[in-house]
């Protein structure tokens, strides 16, 4: 039996859509990829991603999906790419397939110059492919006592929350100009910005006061994995209406690392606090991405000054130097002592789990764990 490994065609791709909803629904509980990633499933959107393919007998085998993303910060621009729908038919498992997949999109990655890379999965299973656990995500779980014992200490305002159900809503642009507002964010156009907001089963909604628009959050059953407001003393009331909203006892919100104003806005308020890892990661250009997330780390707190000089295997020499509290990266010529793998590099600099880093590098360990993170609408 002939097998191609290929890139799908556009017109292949309500075969595509069938294909990895039978597999996930066979897995999983039942899937409609349609509905669960508007973003790159809906009619129109077949140009969003790649789908690589395995072929035999004219039969797709297995899929593997990459989509771009594009994360900002002022000025800075990072070129990511996500890997999802990673699917092999259940009669047809063990025939390295994925394998050969997987390679594909990665090789297309460094082509493209994408210098980052980030999918969710097991992490054994994809530490094969050079990914590996990292990242921060930090997820507030609120009870509905906490909002009666905490009123007083908050400032409080009658607030409702409207349902977004299409981007003629009037409040639309004003989500979207106030997304764009945030220093550091994923590139959204205002064509896909509301199909982004609709993944993974999240409903969009906007914040109002008597009528007049102070912001969004997108919420999926009790939990919020994004929200903005125009003023962050709102978050009090909002998040009170967010718990009745989803009709439960509990509420859990998500927060980015460099969300700063609004964790510190809910210190005083969540039950309790978790601090984890937030994906599987693959760094493709290292001077790029650490001098990316050391950017946004010294905008939020004062960086130590000093030097780090490390190898990574396959990758090269590097040197961190923080000066005045700027960060830079440099090339080394020579190899210095310290040598890392790629999976270590994630580990010790971009990951809550401090013990590697504190065990490996000597010096300068305030610099991290680094801020990379993603909010789950941005990933595929």
């Amino acid at each position: 039996h002939m097998v191609t490994y290929r890139k799908a065609a556009a017109e292949e791709f309500p075969q595509v859509l069938d294909f990895i909803n039978m597999v996930f629904s066979m897995e999983h509980s039942p899937h409609n990829f349609r509905e669960l990633l508007p973003k790159l499933y809906q009619q129109g959107q077949e140009e969003k991603s790649s789908h690589y393919l395995a072929v035999e007998d004219n039969q797709i085998r297995a899929v593997v999906c990459a989509a771009p993303i594009v994360l900002r910060h002022n000025e800075d621009v990072l070129t990511c790419s996500g890997i999802g729908s990673v699917s092999v038919h259940p009669y047809h498992r063990g025939k390295g397939y994925m394998r050969k997949l997987m390679n594909m999109a990665l090789s297309d990655m460094q082509k493209e110059n994408v210098s980052l890379s980030l999918l969710s999965g097991k992490r054994h299973r994809y530490q094969y492919y050079g990914y590996e656990k990292g990242g921060l995500r930090y997820t507030y779980r609120f009870i509905k006592d906490a909002f009666r014992h905490c009123r007083p200490h908050f400032p409080h305002k009658e607030l409702e929350t409207l349902q977004i159900t299409s981007e003629d809503s009037p409040y639309f642009p004003l989500i979207y100009a106030l997304y764009e507002q945030r220093s550091i964010r994923c590139g959204r156009t205002p064509q896909d910005f509301f199909s982004i907001c609709q993944s993974w089963g999240y409903r969009l909604y906007a914040v109002l006061h008597n009528q007049t628009f102070c912001g969004y959050f997108s919420m999926s059953g009790n939990t919020v994995s994004e929200i903005g407001l125009t003023d962050p003393e709102d978050l009090f009331s909002c998040l009170e209406c967010c718990l009745t909203l989803s009709g439960q006892d509990t509420l859990y919100l998500q927060l980015l690392p460099w969300e700063s104003e609004y964790r510190l806005a809910v210190s005083g308020l969540y039950e309790s606090c978790s601090i984890s890892q937030d994906d599987n990661y693959q760094i493709f250009d290292y001077p790029r991405v650490l001098e990316f997330f050391l950017g946004i780390q010294a905008e939020k707190q004062k960086l130590e000054d000093g030097i780090l000089d490390f190898s990574v295997k396959g990758a090269g020499n590097f040197r961190i130097t923080v000066e005045k509290g700027i960060p830079k990266v440099s090339l080394l010529e020579e190899t210095p002592s310290l040598v890392l793998t790629p999976n270590q590099v994630i580990s010790c600099m971009f990951s809550p789990d401090s013990s590697l880093g504190s065990h490996l590098l000597s010096q300068n360990c305030s610099w991290f764990p680094l801020p990379l993170s993603f909010c789950v609408l941005d990933k595929c």
